[in-house]
């Protein structure tokens, strides 16, 4: 399916050229002279594409062309790899192709008699500060003797990524055009039969057993998605509600820091206690005699460490100590649990949907939460349950509530109803608009000369 990248031209545009600096020109052979703006216009002047009713040049390619490479160039660049000539070659072509589409777009919203949504002045005031800013940047890093060269040699460096005020008013066009235009289409798809929201429901059924079966974890992310419809659920799960109290972050990462120490020497026991095991076997670098002497100073070390957790955890509960005497008393009381929550709870998650109605899901292999919050969550014996003593995790002190059981398997399709209708809806005005697209586009009968991309 082909995309258009108006919608996020007009952003990328700045970001792109900020981005690429003079690493794509080399700035030192920018002559501001008349002849080589001449010459480029001369070489951008190529046609890579003819449809019904018009062509679109390089210079019309220029602008999706680099915002495409400089985005996928920095993303290239954070995983150390090089982008291969293929890779530019699809991009050039995905470039060509997204102005045919313009070209389609603008077609319909002509025979359609929309409007944009803001007027040519709002446009232009737009598209003149994204120039400006633009045109500032590059003359703080192309060379000249004074501003009137660096602003001449900057505007050709501009021209050059296909970057003109007139270009650039164009693409603000285009993106509201495109806004319109789908806004439009979308809305001539206003229901979903019985029929196909079941089919859907059986759908997303199936998929969700093979994912959540798979990886039964997934579930616990998917759940807290307002909105989501979730329709089958792996077994072991509970749910949970907390009050979360936030120490100051030094009180806090206190603990964390002790609890760190503490697993670091644990671990580092582990791996001694093993090495112990193949002492003696060929290969082996130490006597049985060295290990043990590192064991027995590790365990030395225990008793410390886990002193230092203690203080640390007594440390944080003291002070939130004010708060949680108060939660643990409207408990006591009888209170609602999503009251408390409201009056004293610093968790967000607690305070939007779906978490705020369904608690969080929680089961003993959950790898969603804090390791400490998970046990804490499942020492509790039944539901109405909560935490005797408040548990501390990275995020700060937590009184946990033991808000429902969660019935494993097929989630009724009546419960899933409302989400599952606006997944359906949406997916299917979705359809309909790239079936759309595509129709505009073949109706314009395009024919690609890639092959005339004359300037690097």
């Amino acid at each position: 399916m082909r995309h258009t990248f108006a919608k996020l031209m007009a952003v990328l545009m700045v970001l792109a050229l900020m981005l690429t600096g003079c690493n794509l020109i080399d700035v030192d052979q920018i002559a501001v002279v008349d002849g080589e703006r001449a010459e480029l216009e001369k070489s951008y002047a190529a046609v890579l594409a003819e449809y019904d009713g018009g062509v679109v040049t390089q210079f019309d390619a220029l602008s999706p062309f680099y915002s495409n490479y400089s985005y996928t160039a920095q993303l290239y660049s954070m995983f150390g790899m090089t982008m291969t000539d293929d890779v530019v070659a699809d991009m050039k072509q995905q470039a060509v192709e997204s102005e045919v589409t313009d070209r389609a777009i603008r077609k319909e919203f002509e025979s359609r008699g929309l409007a944009l949504e803001k007027t040519e002045e709002e446009i232009l005031d737009e598209a003149q500060h994204s120039y400006d800013d633009t045109l500032n940047y590059y003359m703080g890093v192309v060379e000249g003797s004074d501003d009137a060269e660096k602003a001449a040699r900057a505007e050709l460096q501009m021209y050059s990524e296909g970057f003109t005020l007139d270009r650039l008013v164009e693409i603000y066009k285009a993106m509201y055009r495109q806004e319109a235009v789908e806004a439009a289409v979308r809305a001539e798809i206003e229901d979903v039969t019985e029929e196909e929201l079941q089919a859907a429901y059986e759908e997303k059924l199936a998929a969700d057993e093979a994912a959540y079966t798979e990886t039964p974890t997934d579930f616990e992310q998917d759940a807290t998605e307002e909105g989501a419809a979730v329709c089958w659920i792996p077994e072991g799960y509970r749910a949970v509600k907390h009050v979360l109290v936030i120490p100051e972050d030094e009180v806090l990462q206190a603990v964390t820091d002790a609890r760190t120490a503490l697993k670091a020497a644990q671990d580092a026991l582990a791996d001694l206690e093993t090495e112990l095991e193949g002492a003696g076997e060929e290969g082996a670098e130490r006597t049985a005699d060295e290990i043990q002497a590192d064991i027995d100073a590790k365990k030395a070390e225990l008793p410390g460490l886990e002193a230092a957790v203690a203080d640390a955890e007594q440390a944080c509960l003291a002070a939130v100590k004010e708060s949680t005497d108060k939660i643990y008393a409207d408990l006591a009381e009888g209170k609602d649990i999503d009251d408390i929550i409201a009056l004293y709870g610093e968790d967000p998650g607690m305070q939007s949907e779906p978490s705020m109605t369904t608690g969080y899901y929680v089961c003993a292999d959950s790898t969603t939460w804090d390791a400490n919050f998970t046990a804490g969550a499942m020492a509790l014996e039944k539901v109405g349950d909560y935490s005797a003593e408040p548990v501390i995790s990275a995020s700060g002190v937590h009184i946990i509530y033991y808000s429902s059981d969660v019935t494993p398997g097929v989630v009724p399709m009546e419960n899933v109803r409302d989400a599952l209708y606006e997944d359906e809806l949406e997916s299917k005005r979705a359809e309909h608009y790239e079936t759309e697209l595509v129709g505009w586009v073949d109706a314009l009968n395009p024919v690609y000369h890639l092959d005339a991309w004359v300037v690097e």
